[in-house]
Parts: C-alpha cells; structure tokens; sequence
C-alpha cells in the first residue's frame, strides 16, 4: 500500500480520457469560484495540474459559465471562444487540451457529461474543476484499476473523485439530464478503492470550503 491508502500502480499510458467538469457558475460563492486564488494560484489550475501528471493521451475540459475569462486567465487565449458543443484545441503548460463548450450548463452536471460522452468513444476519468486537492497517487489508484467497471474512490464511507466510466456506460451517459451526474449509473456496481487522504471528497462549493481548505496546509 502506498502512504495515502491506495494500492501501489503501474504508471503506465492510459486510453482512458481525463475529463474535467468546469461548466458550473459558482453562485453560493459569489465569483467565478474556479478563478479564486488557493494556495497562490487558481482553484482550476490545481486540477489541471493535476491531470497534466497522469498518464494520459487526451485532456478535455467542459465549460460553460465564465467559459470566456477561464479560457483567458487559465489558458492565456485571447482568440475567439470555441464553437459551442464543438471540441476545440488549447495548450497549458505544454500539454494539448481540448475544450468543450457547454451551451446547456445550466441544466446542471448531467449536461456537461451528456456533451462529453458525445465526444470520447472510449473510457472517461472525471474530475471535477473545484477540488482541488485530489491526490496524484489516488488518481493513479483509480487509473490503474480502469477497465469494464467504474472505479471511484472512497474516503471514510464517502465516495469521491476522480471518477472512472467505463466505454460500456456511454449510451447511458448519453441520455442523462439536469444535475445528477452519473451517480446513479454506477451505484451498486462500482469499485471502490480505500483512500486516506480526505483531498478525494474535498469540493469547494461556499466561502467557508475555500477557508477550511487554505488552512490544511
């Protein structure tokens, strides 16, 4: 077992694609809550770090509110916005990202993985962009164990993030709508891997999270 609880992987490159819901406005914070400094930079820019360190062929990231500011102030683009529900490439630090654009984000996260699904044949690790403390090590946990089952996770009972949707669930993702997310498409039938570190269920959604969190070293 590795320090944080999770087992010891193989970092090998995986077909799985990284997907990062970053769609939502963040109004219980008041701001574009992705953009608010932690720990000297955007909450986002941890995520994407994050993803940039795992062994993956294809990043994609889902907008939607604030999609023209995150793309200018994380990104550095001062292009045109992307085509809505079209993908469209973008480096950061290096690595190729490609964007969707979420027309229907205020439909909820539902929304954002429906447009995902459409655009990724294969399996998906999702992440979400307002966690910013996701172990690398858990990543890599949940990567390693990718194949025809969701992988998830799991902090003291509560199942966290990233998650990992196998191929055999895309025409299910396909139809979802509003705000549930996938929850309900793998409940009873995901695989669950033992985390210590509390990073993998730690999601700032008021000003309170954001405080707590700074102050966790």
């Amino acid at each position: 077992m590795s320090g944080n609880g999770c087992p010891p992987v193989v970092h090998r490159r995986s077909s799985a694609t990284a997907v990062v819901l970053a769609a939502g406005a963040g109004r219980r914070m008041g701001a574009p809550k992705l953009l608010l400094s932690f720990r000297g930079k955007p909450l986002l820019a941890w995520v994407l770090e994050l993803v940039e360190a795992l062994p993956l062929e294809r990043r994609l990231i889902v907008l939607g509110a604030h999609a023209d500011t995150i793309l200018a102030e994380i990104f550095g683009s001062s292009s045109s916005p992307p085509i809505a529900g079209r993908p469209s490439p973008i480096a950061h630090h290096g690595h190729l990202w490609e964007v969707l654009v979420n027309p229907d984000w205020e439909e909820g996260m539902g929304s954002s993985l429906r447009l995902a699904a459409g655009h990724v044949d294969g399996g998906m690790l999702v992440f979400l962009g307002d966690m910013p403390l996701v172990p690398r090590e858990a990543a890599l946990a949940v990567l390693s164990r990718a194949g025809e089952r969701p992988v998830a996770p799991i902090h003291r009972g509560q199942r966290g993030f990233p998650v990992y949707l196998p191929p055999g669930l895309r025409p299910r993702l396909l139809e979802l709508q509003g705000d549930i997310g996938a929850r309900g498409l793998i409940s009873g039938d995901c695989e669950l891997i033992p985390v210590e570190d509390p990073g993998v269920v730690l999601d700032i959604d008021v000003a309170t999270d954001l405080i707590s969190a700074r102050g966790g070293g």
